[in-house]
């Protein structure tokens, strides 16, 4: 008997922690700045490895400009830095990759047969060559 409200009472307690993680609003705000965060750099990796490296090298110069302009210098040079680093070291193989898995490939086959004339044979094909 005493087992069983031990259990029902830790059960209790675990249904109030998880009601009062749903009903924190810092955490929820926590978590949500972390899922936008994650957003935000899965599409800045896309974009890094799509984009050419003439618009990539318009872009950092510009985003020098506009830092020196409002006076961000270091996190402009970060900014920069980070996309030429990350543009040199993602190559062609991890856009295969990326690509791979983002979309999946499709193979097709075709039921053909091969045909060949009615009067040769293959046997005379080859004796020609």
């Amino acid at each position: 008997m005493n087992f069983e409200t031990n259990q029902t009472s830790t059960e209790q307690a675990n249904t109030e922690k998880n009601q009062q993680v749903k009903d924190n609003p810092v955490l929820n705000f926590i978590l949500n700045v972390t899922d936008a965060g994650k957003y935000i750099w899965q599409h800045y990796m896309e974009w890094i490895i799509d984009v050419s490296w003439a618009k990539l090298l318009l872009a950092c110069l510009l985003t020098l400009i506009i830092g020196g302009i409002l006076s961000l210098h270091s996190l402009a040079n970060w900014l920069v830095l980070g996309s030429l680093l990350l543009k040199c070291f993602i190559g062609k193989e991890d856009q295969n990759r990326t690509a791979s898995m983002s979309s999946p490939t499709t193979t097709t086959t075709v039921d053909s047969k091969v045909s060949v004339p009615e009067n040769t044979s293959v046997d005379e094909s080859r004796r020609e060559n």
